[in-house]
């Protein structure tokens, strides 16, 4: 994940200093590398390397560049670790292009093995950089910039955003999903890929939507264009940003930015994620003795979800255990022929790594999943998938939850068909599905932000709840509940419906909540009805999560989830959620993204 910018001053003057500011203003999206590009003598000069762009300027002496159009990136390793040969931005073979961007390529190892077989150099891990030699082919075959980008778009297939800057000077971008944005300033143009990141330097600007293509002229000029060449007719619309927003990306806190991140993060991940370590990985599991999945917190509930889907795709029911419970009962049984899935967000959870090492002494295979390629979960692991979901900044885990979900769907498909449970032409559907999935969150976001913020408004006053559900989505209330804990500080706990009335029902009255997530499963949702009609006639104040009902004649607030697909539910139903904790902790005056004495990446002995 990165952010890129390119700015032009239509007079002539040095926009490197304005450059410096607005990529600073996009290092929530990542800080592990960056650099920058321009033409000088008619030539294309690239300066990069593994630190923040702040000190990128202090160490080349970069404020003192003269130039007149610069472009520049500020980067999250997803692909290829923070190393200086995988910082953008990356140039091809005869340096007549340079690339930045955000997002990965689905087809990069095919792309890769293309460009090797026609002799270009490949210098890095980054599958940016492969982009690069794929415009290049086409460059040679055309002559002309914009020609030659245009036939190479069709061959980048995933979730990709990307600016090139040609050295005659004319820049070209792209989006395949995610927007980018054209600032009009006095005398400045500037591409970007955040719309907060324009404030102070632009008054208008044009939204460049996914399958647009954005070309600037060396003078500044725009032009919009299809990716079949077609002229696209566009309105500046006034630029309104807060000054006191821009640090969060144009959102008064991380957790909801990162909410709303959710739709295009998981397109991120189902790009990054690639085909031989997928089978790899699946092979590992399909022949193993026996598959553990260990993690912590959100990640713990996200490999619950994942027993559901290896039963169910796969035929394989793995043990799911607390990496801080594994050391005590379980490592002494691990062995050669066993699979630990070791799943943590930041790669750097004490008990994670503690787990994972022991697992390896005594001749375990280990398959890290971890956002953080840099982390040493990857160096502990056999094999590692990404998570990609990029940086997250708020302590309460959103995008890093419902990406990993996704990968780890992707995985139990995967070992369903290598298991023979599943078509493997499901497979060609696959990113269909997760695009229409993407498509449907995003379009509906602002619906469930508001129906959540009602919803917390109803029970906001209660001292307690429980948060309730049954089958595949009972992960989701352990999660719901840790989510409104951190977040709010109102003590939420987790029940599977049917041990409701095991007990915790006896508490019910006007001050103690009761959110009901509808399960998938067609009895299980039937009795949770009247588990409803029970929790109303005791006086607790319910939220119905619904994703199925018409209407309620029930006194409770729904809010209601789009339907998706069965296993995709769970990554639906998690931005409620994820909204209702938020908007629970924004009315009780939490600082929501730094919650008292949690830390985003858990290392203590004593935690």
């Amino acid at each position: 994940m990165g952010g890129f910018a390119y700015l032009v001053s239509t007079v002539g003057a040095s926009v490197a200093p304005v450059l410096l500011e607005v990529l600073t203003r996009m290092e929530f999206r990542g800080r592990d590398t960056s650099g920058v590009a321009w033409i000088e003598g008619g030539e294309l000069k690239v300066v990069k390397d593994s630190v923040p762009i702040g000190d990128l300027y202090a160490r080349y002496g970069l404020k003192d560049l003269r130039t007149p159009r610069l472009l520049g990136h500020t980067r999250y390793s997803t692909h290829g670790k923070a190393d200086p040969r995988n910082a953008h931005p990356h140039v091809d073979c005869r340096r007549r292009l340079a690339v930045v961007g955000d997002g990965a390529l689905r087809n990069y190892e095919e792309l890769l093995m293309e460009v090797l077989r026609r002799g270009h150099r490949v210098e890095s891990k980054s599958d940016f950089e492969v982009i690069a030699h794929v415009i290049e082919e086409f460059l040679d075959r055309y002559g002309s910039p914009v020609k030659g980008f245009l036939e190479a778009v069709p061959k980048l297939r995933g979730f990709i955003s990307v600016a090139v800057l040609f050295a005659d000077g004319i820049v070209v971008a792209y989006t395949s999903h995610q927007p980018i944005y054209i600032g009009l300033g006095e005398s400045l143009v500037a591409v970007v890929s955040t719309l907060a990141s324009l404030y102070g330097i632009a008054d208008s600007y044009y939204e460049v939507l996914g399958g647009e293509v954005a070309v600037v002229s060396p003078e500044g000029r725009v032009l919009f264009v299809d990716v079949e060449g077609r002229t696209v007719v566009k309105s500046p619309q006034p630029l309104r940003v807060s000054g006191d927003l821009v640090s969060k990306g144009g959102y008064p806190h991380h957790m909801l930015r990162e909410v709303y991140e959710v739709p295009y993060s998981i397109l991120r991940t189902a790009s990054a994620v690639q085909l031989k370590y997928l089978e790899m990985a699946s092979r590992m599991i399909l022949q193993s003795r026996r598959t553990i999945v260990i993690a912590n917190g959100t990640s713990l509930h996200a490999g619950m979800v994942f027993s559901y889907y290896l039963t169910e795709l796969a035929g394989i029911t793995p043990l799911v255990v607390s990496s801080s419970e594994f050391p005590l009962y379980y490592v002494d049984n691990v062995g050669v022929g066993d699979v630990v899935v070791a799943i943590s967000q930041s790669g750097e959870t004490s008990e994670v790594l503690r787990s994972t090492y022991e697992a390896r002494l005594r001749g375990a295979t280990v398959l890290g999943l971890t956002n953080n390629i840099n982390s040493r979960l990857t160096k502990f692991s056999n094999i590692y998938l990404p998570i990609a979901a990029g940086p997250e900044l708020a302590v309460p885990a959103t995008k890093t939850f419902t990406s990993t979900l996704i990968l780890l769907y992707i995985l139990a498909k995967y070992v369903g068909v290598v298991a023979g449970r599943v078509e493997k032409a499901e497979l060609g559907g696959l990113w269909g599905e997760l695009e229409e999935l993407s498509r449907t969150i995003l379009s509906n976001l602002d619906s469930i932000s508001a129906q959540t913020r009602g919803a917390a408004e109803y029970i906001g006053r209660c001292t307690s709840g429980y948060v309730v559900s049954r089958g595949i989505t009972y992960p989701l209330a352990l999660e719901g509940a840790l989510k409104i804990k951190e977040s709010s500080y109102l003590h939420a706990e987790g029940v599977e419906g049917g041990e409701l009335r095991h007990g915790p029902i006896s508490i019910l009255d006007r001050n103690v909540f009761t959110i009901f997530i509808e399960p998938l499963e067609g009895s299980a949702a039937a009795d949770m009805l009247n588990l409803v009609a029970e929790s109303v006639s005791y006086g607790s104040p319910v939220v119905l999560i619904s994703h199925s009902l018409e209407r309620s004649d029930l006194p409770v607030k729904v809010v209601r989830v789009p339907k998706v697909s069965r296993h995709l539910m769970p990554v639906a139903l998690a931005v409620p959620l994820q909204l209702l904790a938020y908007w629970l902790a924004v009315l009780r005056g939490v600082d929501v993204d730094k919650p008292r004495r949690l830390v985003k990446v858990v290392t203590g002995s004593s935690e």
